[in-house]
């Protein structure tokens, strides 16, 4: 099970936080002004809006637009033809409340935010690989180290701002959490799951046929020793060509039907605990699959899940915290939209579907 964060406000777009910056918009529109315009900033990038003075420029729009337009890829959506007026302003009114708190938290920063900020600097360098690895990115990104550690920051006190908000006027009670987890059943089942171990000797489809009898030759050899009777972890050790799983002894923990390219996962749910199979090949090579635990389709126990829960929905009852508090701040700050509103004919902007739970993650 995976509860959905959704004051995750470090996405401008799709999450019920930036939601709620839209909606206090439109309880304000006498503190805003529109005024479609070709304004430059002294940057040289166009201006689409001030708030209190501070500029939201056409890049920190588009990328925003582009940040929702992934969300919704991932969840097999598209933006609809004739919705990218509404979306961008839609997404504009986001950036302009996630301003608006910026400033607030602005006024009482943290004493731990450098450290905060640098340990997720830090986190990120590590995940990509290194220093290298990590300026080559942003710089592909069009953005300097400088420009993406002030982004973090700014993330962090919007994040910190609305996250004590919410921990201050939102309390759930054990019983509201067990009354949610009883009404809505369908929301914590959990598919039947198995959990494996493979060796993968690593062969690209357009290999020549000299490189592809190489590969079977060293998969076939790893199979011998695991029916000689050597341990499969220990062989998946030394010779697996997984760099995730080889360390754990070719562990890849639980995982659902679906999750692993087909026939991988055909396999997997076809073997008995402690099988071993033969050689399977796919798009990333040959593979030797064992099966090392099951768990059957359930519901899971609210013991399990309650901490979770409680934690949702105090994050959605913070939605409308959140609503009224950004609100409340639009009334008294001076807000210019320089970006056209969509024409009458403009329909309501798609939003990204959040649920509070989904299927299990790969677990151990």
């Amino acid at each position: 099970m995976k509860i959905r964060v959704v004051l995750a406000v470090c996405a401008v777009a799709g999450t019920v936080v930036g939601q709620a910056f839209a909606a206090g918009s439109a309880a304000a529109p006498a503190a805003s002004t529109n005024k479609p315009s070709s304004v430059v900033a002294a940057t040289g990038g166009e201006i689409v809006a001030r708030v209190n003075g501070a500029v939201i420029t056409r890049k920190d729009l588009d990328a925003a637009v582009q940040d929702f337009s992934n969300q919704m890829a991932r969840q097999g959506r598209r933006v609809p033809p004739g919705q990218t007026a509404a979306l961008q302003q839609s997404v504009l009114d986001q950036l302009i409340g996630r301003q608006l708190v910026l400033q607030q938290g602005s006024k009482q920063i943290p004493a731990d935010i450098e450290k905060k900020v640098q340990d997720q600097v830090d986190q990120t360098r590590a995940r990509m690989g290194g220093d290298e690895e990590f300026k080559k990115t942003l710089a592909g990104s069009g953005i300097t180290v400088e420009q993406y550690t002030r982004q973090v920051r700014d993330n962090i006190l919007v994040r910190e701002t609305i996250q004590a908000l919410v921990d201050k006027q939102v309390k759930i009670s054990p019983d509201e959490a067990k009354a949610f987890y009883d009404g809505n059943p369908d929301q914590f089942k959990q598919p039947e799951m198995v959990r494996a171990s493979h060796i993968l000797i690593r062969c690209s489809p357009d290999a020549t046929e000299e490189v592809k009898k190489q590969k079977r030759a060293q998969i076939d050899a790893a199979l011998a020793l695991v029916k000689g009777g050597e341990k499969f972890a220990d062989v998946a050790k030394k010779v697996s060509e997984d760099p995730g799983s080889a360390e754990n002894g070719g562990d890849v923990g639980y995982f659902p039907r679906g999750r692993m390219v087909p026939e991988f996962d055909t396999v997997a749910f076809s073997l008995k605990t402690n099988e071993i199979s033969g050689v399977i090949t796919t798009q990333f090579g040959y593979h030797i699959l064992e099966v090392t635990g099951r768990k059957p389709a359930q519901i899971m126990p609210f013991d399990q899940v309650k901490d979770q829960l409680t934690d949702y929905l105090k994050q959605r009852k913070g939605s409308d915290i959140t609503r009224t508090y950004v609100a409340d701040l639009r009334k008294s700050a001076k807000v210019e939209v320089l970006l056209p509103e969509p024409g009458p004919s403009a329909l309501t902007p798609p939003t990204v579907q959040t649920t509070p739970v989904q299927a299990p993650s790969p677990g151990k």
